[in-house]
């Protein structure tokens, strides 16, 4: 494509300027903005995302909750999904294949020159000037136990933008925000985002009628930032806030610590008692492209994080972070209703696939649903099953421990269906693709190992009938379906019978802005073992507190930056240290002091979990009970009216 002359595209940023109105004969009805004259507005929300058409991980999950949310719904009059168009020169015998799947209609597609509204008349002088082809049209959200929502979804291809606007606007981030683009624009991960932001914010202007605005632009993370830079320029159209899923420069320097999360909370929260910044206690990271773009975060009106560690995180950024808006804004949690009856049906599934499968149903029903990386802690779980196993056997108690994740492609049910024929997978596990791959490999030694263990101590699956049989297995697909688990499973089986089945998930993790995947199950009346940097246990402690509870036998956290655990010299540290060099003890701290945190902690989690599981179905029951009450104050419809709205609102207000 190529761009117009600098004296022709001048016209669209004008036009953009006094027709922001002439969309609304062609949108359908259910998209058209309140009528002027009508009164005060419900906003339009704009989210910047990677996750536009795809749910990936977990924005995705969080855009579904929330978009799919009753108040959410009341509350915002259009939401629309801003991303770029990742394989713009992709044929497509339909333009919907564009949004994805979930893909509902397109009302402009550059690529396809398919424009069955005319929309063409504003979006084509975009494209012109910019360099882009913009693709316009909406999609279908589903959350579990919500109703579906649709939301408009714009993307645009960078791959060819036109380099004299694209040059202004880095001039502009340099001016406006001493942000360096230059230093970073060799590496896609800020190029991508910094092409995106120009396009974006010249459509939206003429997307968006007078009384819509201002609009709030949200930016999922650093991905949308200098989308949400640019359009902070421009006052008299846009909010802007930041959705903290994490803090990028955090998480960095948490997985590059010997001792994780052990070291670095400790460090942390010692260094801004002192009022220390990040680089002042762990180095500069001005290399970091993503550190550059959060650390603008306080330009922004404000910013929710998904946590109070998160929280903390984006503080210990600098002095001006400290000072800014920064407000919590939970993620919600799916909240189905769940009695005896519907646990104990799912079990059954469960139960039946295990006999098949390892040769017993277990008393004890472990699980962890969870991503292949090394901050979810996973060795951290093979720790308690290996004591809880321990305690269980001297009450002639049998376990199964199951972790369930993928680190490669899904595989086909022709592959699940030969490889179940062949060597009786998942039971059982070969090197290479369809099976094994990537992180794969090295959790399926460690649950080798567990099972070595267990076989040396007669705790093995062979011993049927004993009573005290311990088993633990990987499963290396997400899902829980016969398509992706294999014949031995009930035709009618779900991940939701996992997830109601299971008495205890873990989640012990290094670092975790928030944790959805590890409260779950807490619906239906599991114990669940996060650890303590994760995010979700403050929205436990406030739904506790709003339900009048001092405690719940439902969450057990495992602490693993407890100041007395530290080595000495750490912890003398922690509570005397005057220059921030004086903290490196902390920061120092080697693997060996993990495993000995981690031997400590895991064994009290063992024996305070054998302590806690049920042993009768009137104690099953009662923790379903408890279950169904905490996450009544913790679904998404719940954190949307109570954290996500207010946060707007107040951005609106500014």
């Amino acid at each position: 494509m190529t761009a117009k002359p600098e004296n022709s595209s001048a016209k669209p940023a004008a036009h953009a300027a006094a027709s922001p109105h002439a969309l609304a004969s062609h949108l359908p009805q259910h998209l058209l903005p309140l009528p002027a004259g009508a009164p005060p507005h419900k906003p339009t929300l704009i989210h910047v995302t990677h996750e536009a058409t795809e749910h990936l991980g977990g924005i995705g999950t969080v855009l579904a909750g929330l978009l799919t949310a009753p108040s959410y719904r009341d509350a915002v009059a259009r939401s629309i999904l801003v991303a770029p168009l990742f394989h713009p020169d992709r044929h497509v015998a339909d333009p919907r294949q564009r949004i994805g799947e979930h893909a509902h209609a397109v009302f402009y597609s550059g690529p396809d020159h398919h424009d069955p509204l005319g929309l063409g008349a504003i979006l084509r002088p975009v494209e012109w000037a910019l360099g882009t082809r913009i693709v316009y049209g909406t999609r279908t959200l589903s959350s579990p136990g919500q109703p579906d929502a649709t939301a408009e979804v714009l993307l645009f291809d960078v791959s060819n933008p036109d380099r004299t606007r694209l040059a202004a606007l880095k001039w502009l981030l340099w001016e406006h925000y001493h942000l360096d683009s230059q230093r970073y624009e060799t590496g896609w991960d800020f190029e991508e985002y910094c092409r995106l932001a120009d396009m974006a914010y010249h459509t939206l202007c003429v997307l968006l009628k007078p009384q819509e605005l201002p609009a709030v632009v949200v930016s999922h993370e650093y991905m949308g930032m200098i989308t949400a830079l640019r359009c902070a320029v421009d006052r008299a159209r846009f909010r802007t806030v930041f959705h903290a899923h994490e803090c990028t420069t955090a998480r960095r320097v948490t997985e590059n610590l010997p001792a994780y999360d052990s070291a670095f909370y400790p460090a942390m929260r010692a260094a801004a008692k002192r009022s220390w910044s990040i680089e002042t206690v762990f180095g500069d990271q001005s290399d970091y492209a993503r550190h550059a773009l959060v650390s603008k975060v306080h330009r922004l009106d404000n910013a929710l994080a998904v946590g109070p560690e998160t929280a903390e995180e984006l503080r210990f950024l600098s002095a001006q972070m400290n000072a800014s808006d920064i407000r919590i804004a939970y993620n919600g949690l799916p909240a189905p209703k769940v009695d005896l009856t519907a646990k104990k049906r799912s079990r059954a599934i469960v139960d039946a696939w295990l006999k098949a499968t390892i040769g017993y149903a277990p008393d004890v029903l472990l699980t962890h649903v969870t991503r292949p990386v090394p901050s979810k802690g996973l060795w951290r779980d093979l720790q308690v099953v290996r004591n809880l196993a321990h305690i269980l056997r001297a009450q002639n108690k049998s376990l199964a421990y199951i972790l369930l994740t993928c680190g490669g492609p899904v595989r086909s049910p022709e592959a699940v269906r030969d490889m179940h024929a062949k060597y009786r997978w998942p039971a059982n596990h070969h090197h290479g693709y369809p099976d094994l791959t990537g992180p794969e490999g090295d959790l399926y030694a460690g649950i080798q190992n567990l099972n070595d263990h267990f076989a040396t101590v007669g705790g093995d699956a062979g011993t049927v009938g004993t009573g005290n049989q311990a088993k633990a297995l990987l499963i290396n697909q997400f899902g829980f379906t016969r398509d992706r688990i294999g014949p031995d499973l009930d035709a009618a089986a779900t991940t939701t019978d996992l997830r109601t089945a299971t008495d205890v998930e873990l989640g012990l993790s290094t670092y975790e802005p928030f944790g959805i995947a590890q409260l779950e199950p807490l619906y239906a009346g599991a114990i669940c073992l996060p650890s303590s940097v994760c995010g979700c246990l403050g929205l436990v402690k406030r739904a506790m507190q709003e339900l009048n509870l001092t405690d719940s036998p439902l969450v057990l956290p495992g602490d693993f930056t407890r100041p007395e655990l530290l080595p000495d010299s750490a912890r003398a540290a922690v509570e005397s240290a005057a220059n921030p060099s004086d903290l490196n003890p902390i920061i120092r701290m080697n693997d060996h002091d993990r495993a000995r945190i981690e031997a400590q902690v895991c064994q009290e989690l063992a024996t305070e979990l054998a302590r806690r599981l049920p042993k009768s179905d009137s104690e099953r029951a009662a923790l379903i009970e408890a279950g169904q009450k905490l996450v009544s104050h913790m679904s998404w419809d719940f954190v949307a009216r109570s954290d996500f709205l207010p946060g707007v609102r107040a951005a609106l207000a500014k």
